[in-house]
This record gives C-alpha cells, sequence and structure tokens, in this order.
C-alpha cells in the first residue's frame, strides 16, 4: 500500500502539466514524466503550464530538445543539449518542474523523492561516493539516472561556479545544456535563479513576442460574382499563441452572365477588395485552427459585352467576411493554409442595359475557399 500512496502523492502535481511531446520516436516521454513526478513531489502551490517538447537526434549521435513552456501569463522558448534521451527528457523535467513550482528550489530536505540509485560510469556507486567537484551530496538533492550521468561535471549552464562554491547557476532564459543539469542539487541553485536584483526570486518568464507572417494564396469565389471564377490573395501580419491579425488583398477574376434576351450580350464582372481581420487560433502541435472575422472594402466592376453601346459601370463593395481555416506548419518558418470563407455584401448594384434588361445583380452572398502558403518571420517565445 505504501508504494501506491507515494505513486498517487507524486503523481498529483503532474496533473497540472499538459505534455505534447514529439519528436524522434527513439526518444519516448516516459522519461521525461518520471522525473517531472520525482521534482514535483510535495509541491505545495503548482500553477497549470503547457509543455511543448520536440526531441531530435544531431549528427554527432547527441541529442537535443526545443522546450516551450507556456502559462497563463507568459510563454519561454529553451533549447536543451545532451548526450542521451535521458538526459534530455530529465533536463526538460527540472526546467518544467521550476515554472509549475518554483518552490522546487528551496525544497527542505526529502522533499524530492530521489531516482534510484545507480553507479557512476567509473563504477563509484551514488549511495557512497561523491560526485567530483560537488563537495557531497546533501539531503533533498536531485539523484540522477544512470543514462545522466557524467564525471566531473555538475553545471545546467555555463560551467562557472559562484563565490560560495555552491552550485552553478541554472538559466532558464537562455540556450541551456541539458548534460548535466540532474546533478544540481536545487537548494543549492535556488540561490542563483534570481533575476540579478539580489532579492532571491526567480526570473519571471519573457513575455510572449508576436511573429510576423506573409501568405500567399489562390482558389475559387461562387455567388458573389457571376458564376465559380479563380481568385487570388495576399496577406500579412502578426500572430500570437492564441490570436493573429492580418491585413489582406483579394482578386476575383472576371467572369461574364448573359442575358436570356440574347445570349451573346451580357456583362463581364470582376472584382477587388482590401480589408482587415483579426482572429482566435486553437492549436494542436503543429495545426492551427484560426476562427476569423472581419471587413473588407473594395470595388466591383462590370463591362457590357457582345452588343451596341457596351459600357462599363462600377460599385463600391462593402463585405463582412468571417470563416475558419487551418494551418498545418512543418517548420517555423512555414505553414500551409486552406480556408474557406463567407463575403456577405453591405452594399447591393445591378448592372443593366437598356433594351436588354438587368443582366446581373450583386449577389447576397460570396462564397471563398482558397489553398496558400504562408511564410513567417521572427522569434516567438
Amino acid at each position: 500500500m505504501g508504494p501506491v500512496v507515494l505513486a498517487l502523492v507524486v503523481a498529483l502535481p503532474v496533473q497540472d502539466v499538459d505534455v505534447r511531446w514529439r519528436g524522434d520516436p527513439r526518444c519516448p516521454e516516459h522519461g521525461f514524466r518520471d522525473s517531472l513526478a520525482r521534482y514535483l513531489a510535495g509541491a505545495a502551490e503548482p500553477r497549470p503550464v503547457e509543455v511543448t517538447v520536440d526531441v531530435r537526434r544531431d549528427g554527432d549521435a547527441r541529442w537535443s530538445a526545443t522546450l516551450v513552456l507556456a502559462t497563463a501569463e507568459a510563454r519561454s522558448t529553451r533549447t536543451l543539449r545532451g548526450r542521451s534521451c535521458a538526459e534530455i527528457g530529465d533536463a526538460a523535467a527540472f526546467v518544467t518542474a521550476v515554472v509549475v513550482d518554483p518552490g522546487v528550489l528551496s525544497r527542505p530536505g526529502g522533499a524530492i523523492v530521489p531516482a534510484p540509485e545507480a553507479p557512476e560510469a567509473g563504477g563509484t556507486a551514488l549511495s557512497s561516493g561523491t560526485p567530483p567537484g560537488a563537495g557531497g551530496a546533501r539531503p533533498g538533492a536531485v539523484v540522477p539516472a544512470p543514462e545522466t550521468l557524467e564525471a566531473g561535471r555538475t553545471d545546467m549552464s555555463s560551467g562557472t561556479r559562484d563565490d560560495a562554491g555552491g552550485a552553478d547557476a541554472v538559466d532558464l532564459f537562455s540556450e541551456t545544456s541539458a548534460t548535466n543539469a540532474p546533478n544540481v542539487a536545487p537548494a543549492e541553485a535556488a540561490t542563483d535563479m534570481s533575476d540579478g536584483t539580489g532579492s532571491g526570486e526567480p526570473a519571471p518568464f519573457e513575455p510572449a513576442r508576436p511573429r510576423g507572417f506573409v501568405r500567399v494564396a489562390g482558389g475559387l469565389e461562387a455567388l458573389g460574382m457571376p458564376r465559380v471564377g479563380p481568385q487570388v490573395g495576399l496577406a500579412g501580419g502578426l500572430l500570437g499563441e492564441r490570436w493573429r491579425v492580418e491585413l489582406t488583398g483579394f482578386y476575383r477574376a472576371p467572369t461574364t452572365q448573359y442575358t436570356e434576351a440574347d445570349p451573346r450580350a451580357g456583362a463581364r464582372v470582376r472584382m477587388w477588395a482590401v480589408g482587415a481581420r483579426g482572429c482566435g487560433v486553437l492549436r494542436g502541435g503543429p495545426v492551427e485552427f484560426p476562427l476569423c472575422g472581419g471587413l473588407e472594402v473594395g470595388q466591383v466592376t462590370g463591362e457590357g459585352v457582345g452588343f451596341v453601346g457596351a459600357r462599363t459601370d462600377r460599385f463600391a463593395w462593402v463585405a463582412a467576411v468571417f470563416g475558419p481555416a487551418i494551418a498545418w506548419a512543418p517548420r517555423p518558418w512555414l505553414a500551409l493554409w486552406f480556408g474557406a470563407d463567407v463575403g456577405v455584401p453591405l452594399l447591393r448594384g445591378t448592372f443593366s442595359a437598356a433594351g436588354l434588361g438587368p443582366m446581373y445583380e450583386i449577389a447576397p452572398v460570396s462564397l471563398r475557399a482558397a489553398l496558400g502558403l504562408e511564410f513567417r518571420f521572427g522569434r516567438a517565445g
């Protein structure tokens, strides 16, 4: 019964962590979850955190991971590097635990559940030996799993020890080496996680920064103009974690509507518009689901064809536009976009000619579908 109760206590804070683990299938997430449960055992006030870990194996047989941590207040992106999947997972778990509960850094001895004792690479057991340069293990210190050991190292960041001879500084807000992160005792590291003011408080997250994008798209439009016709579009703007705003440009190629009185006479109609809209964005890994709404203004041009005295008429186009989209971003700088929009004209007009009567009336709704590429720039987080 005792081990079962301990396992439940360890797992409770982890329920506040939404983990999205992806990347190399040779590196599963169970090691990360096990380490996170150990670090958060006894957490008093955990806060909800969304964690995305993208694991890669580099060409030199080393591992790297991009760790994105998002809370209700802010978002931060970290890069971790190590010699094995286990090192990456354990280091990512430690950084995540500090964000979930900063008290991890100052927890009293014994509050953190250690990993099973295991011999070092040279055969020295951790239960009786002293890691080189660490000055001896302290109660409550984090004991790494066998794969995370590296002789002669106890640092998580730059390898420069503080004046007190304690553990090396842990920097969550610059590129971080994961090789020896698990060897840092949280009780020692607490003095090095400050914001540089001497207050001893953990450094805050960087505010999430929006990114820019440019999108080119092409597709079809129906109902608003005669028949079904091709369209092209251009958009640019800013996007955040859960939102985007964009300026759009749209051109609908001309199509012709012929009259019943004379099948050779009709109106050749085309349209252009510019607009602005905002979107709320849902995310599932690299897939995004924007739901957008906005307003566009432009002009509809109708040219008479096939009869004597044909002329060109123009009407203002003002329409509310809304609709869903889906974007798949296989790379941080590139996304494939598919959108379906409904345009509702707020102004109407009719093209007609003397002796032929009405040739075409602007419809009450315009349906559009477009496929495009979106190029993104700027660093998020």
